[in-house]
């Protein structure tokens, strides 16, 4: 689990090696020592190009502030505004064949489609042009014409499977003669038309990110150009689980786009790995015997908390940052998450038939306490939450183990002393109330 911990981590930071030639911009999270935070604005990895935000209803565009601390860096862009990408991509400029990649993560957001779209300015968003579009559904969806001459607009929809890291990976190949536009993921290729960018009057010239309420780019690359297979090869590969560095990875052969055809649908439902399902079910089981052992066996005695409320509290933000933060491969984590907390809290409680253990629990009265000093303890809570919540919601089943353990261990003593005090029904294996109240007074 601790392995499992170390790698799951840095899995969205891992590292691609873009090939230079073409670049036009490129952003990503440390970009040859640039960062988001220093000097203090969105910065990209080729001519350092700034970022700027966009109001496309009052046609204003601004030199994008720096991101809120945590925002940015390995977590990629926050995107909490409309930003517009300060360099000309049309055809006439950038060149009559380009390509966009885009790594994102998209939970929320319906104010706009995305996450990347093409305008000019003093377009309404319904005018844009959206290579592709995502929605809370984790659905990815291309429209365009099967062939050059048709008038039919096909729709290609397609769920992201299990087999991504949380991040969807695509590139998008851009042709300026008939809209021929190649979209690649990992395992799909789909090659349609599509000549939005320059049908209008004025050609499609900027590139936009939209706003997303929990979305972010992890990375952002622009080329004048196509790439080669080898390099299609080496950028495609990082996009998946299974094969991540695996030499025999092959890119996939684009397919023509058919009429609302669901591409390689993944099944809804639960789509973990191996260790989730052995988490969930471990934690399950332990919890239903201790319940059994409690209300059962040991019916009668009262029983009090015995397990740690930090490790609970670390666990609980855990699961937060998780879910709410940063990117999962899996779906249903909410339920995850419920199952491995409620199995420790439910294995943590331990017998306490004389009352001892509950008597030793130490009360603080923090209610006369200075408001500085409320927020010194709330701030240091959140940072110590932030730094090791992640981990102890990945190693909880392991602090279940143990929990269980120590409380049977304890059970098994306060049988003992039951016995030994005459308190305990041999014929019906469960305590004698009328003994115990005795007992206790």
């Amino acid at each position: 689990m601790l392995l499992l911990t170390l790698v799951a981590l840095p899995l969205s930071a891992q590292k691609v090696n873009f090939p230079q030639k073409g670049q036009v911009f490129h952003y990503a999270p440390h970009p040859r020592g640039v960062s988001f935070e220093n000097p203090g604005e969105l910065l990209d990895d080729v001519k350092l190009l700034p970022m700027q935000c966009y109001d496309f209803e009052r046609d204003s565009i601004w030199k994008a502030p720096r991101q809120r601390r945590g925002s940015s860096d390995e977590r990629g862009i926050w995107l909490d505004k409309l930003y517009m990408v300060n360099a000309d991509v049309s055809f006439g400029k950038a060149g009559s064949q380009q390509s966009l990649y885009v790594a994102f993560t998209l939970d929320e957001g319906e104010d706009y489609a995305g996450p990347v779209a093409f305008t000019h300015r003093g377009q309404k968003p319904e005018e844009w042009y959206y290579p592709f579009r995502f929605n809370t559904n984790k659905e990815i969806r291309f429209e365009g014409r099967a062939n050059p001459t048709d008038t039919a607009v096909c729709v290609a929809q397609w769920r992201i499977p299990k087999l991504y890291k949380g991040l969807c990976r695509v590139l998008v190949e851009m042709d300026k003669k008939d809209g021929k536009t190649t979209a690649y993921l990992a395992d799909t290729a789909l090659v349609y038309y599509n000549t939005a960018r320059t049908d209008g009057a004025q050609e499609l010239n900027r590139l936009v990110l939209c706003p997303f309420d929990d979305g972010r780019i992890y990375e952002l690359v622009y080329y004048n150009r196509h790439l080669s297979d080898k390099e299609k090869r080496e950028v495609l590969r990082h996009g998946i689980v299974k094969g991540d560095w695996d030499d025999k990875y092959t890119v996939p052969e684009p397919q023509v786009i058919q009429h609302h055809v669901e591409i390689d649908e993944a099944p809804m439902g639960i789509h973990w790995g191996i260790t989730q399902w052995i988490s969930v079910a471990l934690s399950i089981l332990l919890a239903l015997l201790s319940l059994y052992i409690r209300y059962f066996v040991m019916k009668g005695v009262p029983y009090v908390f015995n397990g740690s409320w930090i490790i609970l509290g670390l666990a609980v933000a855990g699961a937060v940052i998780y879910t709410y933060i940063m990117p999962t491969e899996h779906d249903n984590h909410y339920f995850y998450y419920i199952s491995i907390i409620a199995g420790y809290w439910l294995v943590s409680y331990a017998p306490d038939p004389t009352g001892y253990r509950q008597s030793q629990k130490k009360s603080y009265d923090l209610s006369n306490l200075p408001g500085i000093v409320w927020l010194i303890i709330i701030v240091v809570v959140g940072t110590l939450a932030w730094m090791f919540g992640p981990a102890v919601s990945y190693l909880l089943p392991l602090f279940t183990i143990y929990m269980f353990c120590k409380n049977m261990w304890l059970t098994r003593e306060t049988c003992q002393y039951l016995k030994y005090n005459n308190v305990y029904d041999e014929e019906s294996e469960t305590i004698a109330d009328d003994s115990l109240d005795a007992d206790r007074r």
